[in-house]
């Protein structure tokens, strides 16, 4: 992959300036969304290829019908396909459903398919299982470019794959310091030491933070630097590269 862009960067509890954790991966020509919550209009002037869902919570789908709904009142006309856990779909449909969108006069092709290993254009996009809910993922983007490893929301992943080893970027949730862990762990999350952790288990090039608490984040990334340096906190709607140290 080429660039990320961060739409939100919080948990599930929003602030001023960041919305709930959202992904627009931008590779070559493809335009590929990661969860729909935060900045729509933003994938929706990116005119995105592809749509990614993780898993079924609020805070990672909620978006999906004012996404579709200005889609098409921008005039798209090409097919769009949603790519999520088998279990996720009947709440994507219902979603749908409720807002009466596919009904929309001159509605553009939409299909809704369980993930799968797939590719598009020279974007290979490969998922995992991950440890938050009984249908939840994590992704890995491999492209001429570079690897970037997004877990999503997850408890601290013990096992690695090889095809881990040295991602360019590790994007990996970060709800709280380590002195949370108990709490996080039974929740279904990690903190920011359990992402330098992993980080240095795939010798990725740069770690960044995500799914962040509303305080506590300069802590959360300052505990995690001491395992791995180069970790970054992200900001809303900026750009962060595979070619960049």
């Amino acid at each position: 992959m080429a660039d990320v862009v961060f739409l939100g960067t919080n948990g599930s509890l929003q602030e001023r300036g960041s919305g709930n954790t959202s992904l627009l991966l931008l590779s070559n020509d493809i335009r590929i969304l990661v969860d729909v919550s935060s900045n729509i209009q933003e994938a929706v002037e990116n005119d995105i290829d592809v749509v990614i869902v993780t898993h079924s919570h609020t805070d990672h789908v909620y978006g999906i019908p004012s996404l579709l709904h200005q889609l098409w009142l921008s005039g798209r006309k090409r097919l769009l396909t949603i790519y999520a856990p088998k279990a996720v779909i009947p709440l994507i449909d219902s979603l749908i459903n409720a807002f009466g969108l596919r009904e929309k006069k001159n509605f553009f092709p939409l299909e809704i398919k369980e993930i799968e290993n797939f590719q598009v254009g020279n974007t290979e996009i490969s998922f995992f299982k991950t440890d938050h809910t009984d249908a939840s993922i994590g992704l890995l983007f491999k492209d001429d470019k570079g690897k970037i490893l997004y877990t999503s929301d997850t408890r601290p992943i013990k096992e690695i794959k090889e095809d881990w080893i040295d991602s360019d970027i590790l994007i990996h949730e970060s709800s709280g310091l380590s002195s949370d862990e108990d709490t996080l762990i039974k929740k279904g999350h990690s903190s920011g030491r359990d992402a330098s952790t992993l980080a240095s288990r795939i010798r990725c090039r740069r770690l960044i933070l995500c799914h962040l608490p509303l305080r506590g984040k300069e802590e959360i990334l300052n505990e995690a630097r001491i395992m791995f340096d180069n970790t970054i906190l992200p900001s809303p709607i900026t750009v962060y590269s595979t070619e960049e140290k």
